[in-house]
């Protein structure tokens, strides 16, 4: 699993996480998953590249039947992980569930 499948199953007992594709392109590793909870689902789409030592490039878009959120920015793997747990917190909020 990637990095977004692995801290989603860590984060969230709840959240169902099945993995559609995961490769390396060049630098850049790219990552498609669907989640569910309770019958609800949203697809992500996550990519990340090394800029340098614990600095990455990255970007991921959320969707659901009720919302789209797209995001994306230069941080640390822990910058990462905050930022995708209040996208996919309100994500699921959104849904009904959070």
């Amino acid at each position: 699993m990637g990095y977004l499948s692995d801290m989603l199953s860590k984060e969230y007992g709840n959240l169902e996480v099945r993995e559609v594709y995961s490769t390396k392109l060049g630098e850049t590793d790219v990552e498609i998953l669907e989640a569910s909870v309770e019958g609800e689902k949203f697809i992500a789409m996550f990519q990340s590249v090394p800029v340098k030592e614990n600095l990455y490039k990255w970007s991921i878009i959320i969707t659901s039947a009720h919302n789209t959120r797209t995001l994306k920015g230069m941080d640390t793997l822990e910058g990462i992980k905050l930022a995708l747990k209040s996208s996919i917190d309100a994500m699921m909020a959104g849904m009904g569930k959070g």
